[in-house]
């Protein structure tokens, strides 16, 4: 319920008053309202106005927006959309209990801890983990700082020899035990009706696979009659695919091989990236979209939480030469700097388990000849 000034004497003595800014709200704010609901008592959060946010950083929620939201949480009963000051909040609300982050103890300002003694409230600070929102804020606003730690992170980065990728590494029992063994039988399992999918979707005469490994997805859609071509820089690959397309794999890296500008309608790149360092995978992106003459079809693993466009992180507990797990949009990023348009529509039809790892990008000038 959302309180005028006026309304807060009906509730003298009878709640917890929890005080702030909340923009943007966090997980931290979520726990503040548990702590100040375990109290016992009905919680009334004090929004500060946005002339207060103004003093700290620009606004991002308006207050009245903050209001409705913080109304919605169920550990707080009551909300005052504050226009003046908390000590004026406090000698008009004089609750049971000012309940405050860790970050003020020590440091609340004299006129409420002043106003608390006189009206015997009293003042508990939260056991919470601290966390800030100008902090938060600030850490997303630090550009130049994020740039440079994403420059430092990109040039400390060596990715694994071709060596790595043995016949161990696709059949060993580490893959058996993950469901990931590379044997023809195991991906037609989990490849599920992605072979039929690329046949349909795409209608692609010549197909490329960037990355192919052992060449079984390029099995499966000889299967349905797509004959494609593959790539992989492991000569082990070529080593252990199925003869049906053995000769069809050129033993090359997805960075540097040599094929022709548009020599595929379709250029496939799954579950590569996460392998190459992030210049890698720029120039992996830049030569996949010059190949191909129309469609890009990529997967990849991307980071779980980035808090901005340039987090990486690295995935050695599922495979230890996954050293690049980028935000989605800045490998999204790669492709439209290389003039490519997004197809959210095909992205939509491939991404048929809804995992939201597909990337499907198109060349303008194709599209707009098909049409």
């Amino acid at each position: 319920m959302i309180l005028g000034f006026d309304d807060l004497t009906t509730l003298r003595g009878k709640v917890t008053l929890v005080d702030g800014g909340f923009d943007p709200l966090h997980a931290g704010h979520v726990a503040y309202f548990k702590a100040a609901k375990a109290r016992g008592l009905p919680v009334l959060c004090n929004v500060a106005p946005d002339s207060y946010i103004a003093t700290k950083h620009a606004v991002l929620l308006p207050q009245d927006a903050r209001c409705q939201v913080i109304d919605a949480f169920e550990d707080v009963d009551y909300v005052h959309p504050s226009q003046g000051t908390t000590a004026a909040v406090l000698e008009q609300l004089q609750p049971a209990i000012f309940f405050k982050g860790n970050s003020w103890n020590g440091v609340l300002p004299p006129e409420e801890t002043a106003i608390c003694q006189k009206h015997g409230i009293e003042i508990v600070f939260a056991d919470t983990v601290l966390d800030s929102s100008s902090r938060r804020l600030a850490d997303w606003q630090d550009l130049p700082g994020r740039v440079a730690g994403f420059e430092t992170f990109l040039h400390d980065q060596t990715s694994a020899a071709a060596e790595v990728y043995n016949a161990a590494y696709f059949h060993d029992d580490w893959r058996r035990d993950t469901g990931g063994d590379y044997t023809v039988e195991a991906r037609r399992k989990l490849e599920g009706r992605n072979p039929q999918l690329i046949r349909d979707v795409f209608e692609a005469r010549r197909v490329l696979d960037l990355g192919c490994g052992p060449g079984a997805l390029m099995y499966l859609l000889h299967e349905l009659g797509v004959e494609a071509d593959g790539v992989d820089f492991a000569p082990a690959s070529k080593d252990i695919a199925p003869p049906e397309v053995r000769d069809r794999i050129f033993i090359g890296s997805a960075v540097d091989v040599a094929l022709p500008d548009d020599a595929y309608d379709l250029v496939i790149c799954r579950e590569v990236i996460e392998h190459l360092t992030v210049l890698e995978a720029q120039k992996a992106v830049q030569n996949m979209c010059r190949i191909s003459g129309r469609f890009v079809y990529a997967t990849t693993r991307f980071h779980p939480s980035p808090r901005d466009l340039f987090d990486v992180t690295t995935e050695f507990d599922v495979d230890p030469t996954h050293i690049t797990l980028m935000n989605m949009q800045m490998l999204r990023l790669m492709c439209v700097l290389q003039g490519m348009r997004r197809r959210p529509d095909l992205e939509a039809r491939m991404d048929w388990l809804n995992k939201g790892r597909v990337l499907v990008y198109e060349k303008p000038q194709a599209a707009g000849a098909a049409e």
